[in-house]
This record gives structure tokens, sequence and C-alpha cells, in this order.
């Protein structure tokens, strides 16, 4: 039988799934709406603390994906829940599009974060792979006297 995880080899062997990433973020979303529906009762309060945890998710996890779809998730659960009552979906236009304009800033911010960590990680492995490098050279030359 042919193992579709064997044949992508070694890349993926310590990521986690995107189900598994994709499930913890609809928990914290959920997580999310129930502090903010206990912390706040105006809208713009329960915003401020579903597009913090949107952010933090999309800023932590290392799969954009998931981050993409937890924020879609989380916007569904606030206008549905926060907003309105029973899971009710509305478009209020001017309103609607503020929200959802709070939710993709969240969601750039936090991408943004994760990549400008990434950037910073790879440049700090490139120095010390140049510090290693100019010891070896150095040693050597030092070994064969030149």
């Amino acid at each position: 039988m042919w193992n579709s995880s064997a044949a992508r080899g070694d890349a993926d062997a310590g990521r986690t799934p995107f189900g598994i990433h994709l499930a913890v973020g609809a928990a914290v979303m959920v997580g999310a709406c129930i502090a903010a529906a206990a912390l706040f009762p105006d809208v713009s309060g329960r915003l401020v603390v579903v597009a913090l945890a949107v952010g933090a998710y999309a800023g932590l996890v290392d799969d954009t994906r998931a981050s993409l779809a937890v924020a879609g998730l989380g916007y569904l659960l606030f206008t549905g829940f926060l907003v309105n009552r029973y899971g009710e979906l509305t478009w209020d236009g001017t309103t609607s599009t503020w929200h959802l304009t709070v939710f993709a800033l969240a969601i750039g911010l936090g991408l943004s974060r994760r990549w400008i960590r990434a950037v910073r990680a790879k440049a700090a492995l490139t120095a010390e792979l140049e510090v290693l490098i100019n010891n070896t050279e150095s040693r050597k030359k030092e070994s064969h006297g030149g």
C-alpha cells in the first residue's frame, strides 16, 4: 500500500497537520467569543477581543491556510453570536465592512509578525553559519602554517 506521508519525505515530518491547527484555532475562537461576551456588553469591545485572538493565533501558528480559515471562522462566530443572536449571520453594509476590516488587519498583523520572526531566525542562522565557516577557515590556515 502506498503511503502519502512517505512520498512527501522528511520535509513535513515535524509539522503539525492542517486539521489539527484548524481544530485548535476553532477552539481558540470559541473561547475568545465566550470571553468577549462575558467581558463586554458592547460590540466594539467584543470585536477587539476576538480580533486580538485572531491576530495572536496567526502570529503563533506556522500555517497560513489555517490562520486564514480560523480568521474566517472567528468573523462568522463574531457576527453570528456576538453581533446577532442564535448564530444568525447578517450583513449591515458599513458596519459589517468595518468589522471585516478589523479582522483583516488583525490577520495581516499576525502574519506579518510571523514573517518577521522567520526572517530574523534565518538571518541569525546565516550569521552563525558564517562565523562557523570563518572559524573553520582560520583553523585550516593555522594548522597548515599559512
